[in-house]
């Protein structure tokens, strides 16, 4: 049937479907009249049934868990005793690092004596190295600072240097 009409029937075809439809949604896009009232949904004759709260409440009347003054003492004995264990345990880490400053203290000179002993045992080998080095020139003196400053300062070495041995 479209082939007998031509090239252009489907496309006016086409044309009346989407015409067609396009009224449709210019219908369902308009604002229903006045005229007709909203179905809204009502409580049944004579109202709902009431609610019997007697069931959550206990036997003995209205009792609905610990009073207002009970809660509070609750809180301020739980806080409380939170304070205490940090109070106990800030005690206790003092004491420790008390202890740990001590053995540092005590330990102190023994480090220090043995940084200095490795000291001299570098400074001797570069005292040694500078004399051999500088054994041809006139006027050097051994280990003496070439800054002048009359001031004495320990000479800068690489930390683990330990080649100079």
């Amino acid at each position: 049937f479209f082939f007998s009409l031509g090239t252009t029937a489907p496309l006016l075809l086409i044309l009346v479907l989407f015409r067609s439809s396009e009224r449709r949604y210019l219908k369902m896009s308009v604002r229903p009249s006045a005229n007709i009232m909203p179905a809204q949904d009502m409580p049944p004759a004579g109202g709902y049934r009431k609610v019997d709260m007697s069931r959550y409440l206990s036997k003995a009347g209205i009792d609905r868990g610990p009073k207002g003054w009970q809660l509070w003492a609750g809180a301020a004995a739980i806080i409380s005793y939170g304070y205490y264990q940090v109070g106990q345990y800030n005690i206790e880490r003092n004491q420790q690092k008390m202890q740990e400053r001590k053995v540092r203290y005590a330990l102190a000179p023994v480090l220090q004596a043995e940084a200095d002993r490795e000291y001299m045992m570098r400074e001797t080998a570069n005292l040694k190295k500078e004399a051999e080095v500088m054994r041809d020139t006139p006027g050097w003196e051994v280990g003496m600072s070439p800054y002048f400053s009359g001031k004495w300062m320990p000479r800068a070495i690489a930390q683990l240097d330990r080649s100079t041995k």
